[in-house]
Parts: C-alpha cells; sequence; structure tokens
C-alpha cells in the first residue's frame, strides 16, 4: 500500500497477519551516505522466496534527508533519486535487509534457482539485478523507456522484461548480460508470464487492449481481445486458462490460452490493479485501487480440479454465469492515483463477450434494489446468483426452471441486467456452500450477492 506506506500479509483464509510499516534507518543497514533518521519508502510490488519465508517488496521512491529528487511515473532518466527494495522476514515480520536499486523501482521477480532477484526501474529506464546470495547489486543493465513486468525461464538463464514505453520486450541473458528485443508486439506491454515450460509468453498490452500469445520457438503472434486496461495477468497450473485484470473497465477477464478467446469478463471494484490465485482452492484474488482485496471463486475450475466433470468438460460451462465472490478483505481507502500513465490512444469502447453475448457486467448497487422488483423477498443478506439475463423474460425462464427442481428461486431487476437467485441466507458461509451444492446436485455455477 504505497500511499499508506506499509506492507499488508494474510494467510490463504483472509486472516491479516501483520501490517508492516516501510520507514527504515538506512544508515543502520550500511549506507553511511544517508542520517541517522527514519526513511520512508513507497511499497509497490512484491516476490516472495519459494520457500515462503522472505518477502521482498519493492518502493516507490524514499522520502527523508537527501532524497531530493524522486522519480515518478512522467519521469525518465538517470539525474533522479535511486530507491531501495526490503526484505521482510515472514516469521517476524522484520525487515531484515534492503539494496538500493534504480530510480522508482516496481515490479520483482526471483529466479526459480532462487539466486538472482530482478527489479525494473521505471524511471531510470533499466533493471537492477540482484544476486541473493550477497543480496547486493550485481549488474545494472538499460532496457528502454520505463521496464515493467518481469518473468525469468525456469532454467534460470534468460529473463523477459516489458517496455512499456515503446512495442517491445526486451529479452536478457543472465550469464551475458546482452539484450535482444522482440519487437512490435503491440502498444504500452505491461505485465508478462511465461507458460507451457516457457515455450509461450503472455503479454497484456495496457495500450493497445490486447492480450499477445507469444511463442518462444517459432516467433508467431497470437492476439487476444480483452476490456479497456489490461494490466497484471496469472496463468493456471495447467496452463489453459489466463486471468487478467482490466484497470480501466474495472473487472478481470478469464481467457482460454489455447484459443486466446474471452471466457467470461468478470465485474470488480474500482480500477483493479493485480491478481493472484490460490490454485487449491480456486480462488481468484484480485487487488483493487479503491482500497480492497475482493477473492473470486471459480467453480468451473473447481469442478475440473475435483473431478465434477465428465470426460474432463464441467457442465456449468454451457450456463451463462459469472465466478463467485468470496470474501473481501477492505483497507483503509486509498487515494485513487493511476500508476503507470502510459495510455496514450486507449480504446475504452466495451467489447462483446464472446460466450455471454453481453456487455460487460454493470455495477450492482443492492440498497437500490426495489422491495416490489423481488419476486420473493426473504429476511436475507447473501443471495446464491445463477444467471444475470439482459432479457427479463429469459431471467424468469431460469427462475422457473430452478422452481421446478426445487429451489425457491428469485429475480432481481438490476439497473442492465435480470439476476436470478436460487436462494438466500443469513451469512456468506451457508450462501457458499449452497452454491456448491448446487453445482454439485444439478450443475448450475453460482456466484454470491451481498445486499
Amino acid at each position: 500500500m504505497m500511499y499508506r506506506h506499509t506492507v499488508t500479509i494474510y494467510n490463504s483464509s483472509g486472516q491479516r497477519l501483520a501490517k508492516i510499516k516501510d520507514g527504515v534507518n538506512l544508515r543502520k543497514f550500511g549506507f553511511k551516505e544517508y542520517e541517522n533518521e527514519n526513511y520512508r519508502g513507497g511499497p509497490v510490488e512484491a516476490a516472495f522466496t519459494k520457500d515462503g519465508k522472505y518477502l521482498w517488496v519493492s518502493n516507490y521512491s524514499m522520502i527523508g534527508t537527501g532524497f531530493e529528487q524522486p522519480g515518478c511515473d512522467a519521469c525518465i532518466g538517470k539525474e533522479f533519486d535511486p530507491s531501495f527494495i526490503y526484505k521482510i522476514n515472514c516469521t517476524s515480520f522484520e525487515i531484515e535487509a534492503v539494496v538500493k536499486v534504480g530510480a522508482v523501482p516496481k515490479y520483482i521477480a526471483i529466479s526459480e534457482d532462487q539466486q538472482t532477484l530482478i527489479v525494473s526501474n521505471w524511471t531510470s529506464s533499466d533493471i537492477s539485478i540482484v544476486d541473493l546470495s550477497t543480496e547486493k547489486v550485481k549488474k545494472t543493465v538499460s532496457i528502454g523507456a520505463h521496464p515493467r513486468g518481469i518473468d525469468i525461464t525456469a532454467d534460470s538463464k534468460t529473463a523477459y522484461v516489458t517496455v512499456m514505453g515503446s512495442t517491445k520486450i526486451a529479452e536478457v541473458d543472465l550469464n551475458s548480460y546482452e539484450v535482444n528485443y522482440i519487437r512490435d508486439v503491440g502498444r504500452s506491454p505491461r505485465h508478462l508470464v511465461l507458460s507451457n515450460h516457457d515455450s509461450l509468453l503472455y503479454v497484456s498490452l495496457n495500450s493497445s487492449n490486447k492480450i499477445l500469445q507469444y511463442n518462444r520457438h517459432n516467433q508467431s503472434k497470437k492476439y487476444c481481445k480483452t476490456a479497456s486496461g489490461p494490466r497484471s495477468m496469472v496463468v493456471s497450473p495447467s496452463g489453459n486458462y489466463l486471468y487478467c485484470v482490466n484497470y480501466f473497465d474495472h473487472s478481470f477477464s478469464k481467457i482460454d490460452a489455447k484459443k486466446m478467446e474471452i471466457m467470461e469478463t468478470v465485474e470488480t471494484s474500482e480500477k483493479p490493479i493485480g491478481i493472484c490465485a490460490n490454485w487449491d482452492a480456486s480462488e481468484i484474488w484480485v487487488a483493487c485501487y479503491s482500497g480492497r482485496i475482493e477473492i473470486f471463486k471459480d467453480f468451473h475450475l473447481d469442478s475440473l480440479r475435483t473431478g465434477n466433470s465428465i470426460f474432463g468438460i464441467d457442465l456449468s460451462s454451457f450456463w451463462p454465469t459469472k465466478s463467485s465472490v468470496g470474501n473481501q478483505i477492505r483497507e483503509d481507502e486509498v487515494e485513487p492515483v493511476v500508476s503507470d500513465t502510459i495510455v496514450e490512444n486507449v480504446d475504452i469502447s466495451v467489447p462483446i463477450d464472446p460466450v455471454l453475448n453481453w456487455s460487460k457486467t454493470t455495477k450492482l448497487d443492492p440498497s437500490k434494489f426495489p422491495k416490489k422488483q423481488i419476486d420473493n423477498p426473504v429476511d436475507c443478506s447473501y443471495h446464491v446468483i445463477c444467471g444475470s439475463f439482459s432479457i427479463l423474460e429469459n431471467a424468469h425462464k431460469r427462475k422457473e426452471e430452478l422452481i421446478s427442481k426445487g429451489y425457491r428461486a428469485e429475480v432481481i431487476i438490476g439497473s442492465k441486467l435480470n439476476y436470478v437467485s436460487s436462494s438466500c441466507h443469513l451469512d456468506r458461509p451457508s450462501a457458499v456452500e449452497a452454491g456448491e451444492n448446487l453445482k454439485a446436485k444439478d450443475g448450475f455455477s453460482s456466484w454470491i450477492l451481498k445486499r
């Protein structure tokens, strides 16, 4: 939370384990050029070591004596102040080490062999390559205007870095430090992930509103059109599904990675910026600039993982329903600042979902539902939603189908879409359990709506 100057750590259940302030005394860590005072950072992104014992965190810029010319998203050049990355012990939750890097460090990646850490320095247009055995920078490599996303091959020999102020990807040899480029990929490449045994490289193109699939072996390119502002991504362990947040569209997309087609687009809070997953629970975690982490249950993925499918085909994929919103971890409101401001010529048109034949889902304000628009209102808080329809008649058809199967179904009329609830519950766990039973018994996917 760079605007709150904290790093907050949660477990997989959403329980907060620690909130760590970003202030450090740089002199006590051996940097004698700085005063004996507490310097504040601005935590941006982070990466865990493989064993989970340590968390490395980048700090946008430092605040204190000696830091007079901080970098910024619109800045570029070597004359701006350096910054630092921190190493946090995940048992004691203390900052154990700091490393000086370039100006405005952002993304962090750690090699598979756990020997190398790479951080992209946005303003100084380079990357800092850190030897984790000494915790010192062993090489600084110029990349180009505004490096951002990083991923490293499994053999720890090659790093790929997005050059967001361009249309290219840097390929860095981690032995010779030679840099080559994959050119003409699209405008403002921001994040990237390797998949399929490192044969495929997925790149989010922030200003092109596309995801690129780049084949490292034959250099072929395949694109998928997304909603506005695709940014951070995560790919499923099988490599079959790609999840990407759409910053300006306030949503994330689930993409069929083989076909490079959007399967679903799911609404989030404002300005989703980060995404990761708890694959063991089939959960997608989305961090939003509105000061919230939202947890979504992918019932389709869950059925494939648990074997509730026929020949590997989940029957729920034939139903036009959304993934389930689970818990929300909410922090204090943060300053709604747009980072990575390279957004020239952004196409903000809303694409039609090829699976559902809808435009994007619209923000639903449950407090504004007139009681008369709920067919069978009950005193409850959590609806199990198993259908969303732009045509009211279709919503009533789904409702009648559910009633015929013994469910107390209701239609909730929204501003643009009409939602079908199979049941309503006083607490979220009961609603989640009902959704899982609905899926197991009758094959309907669902998501949870809090009224």
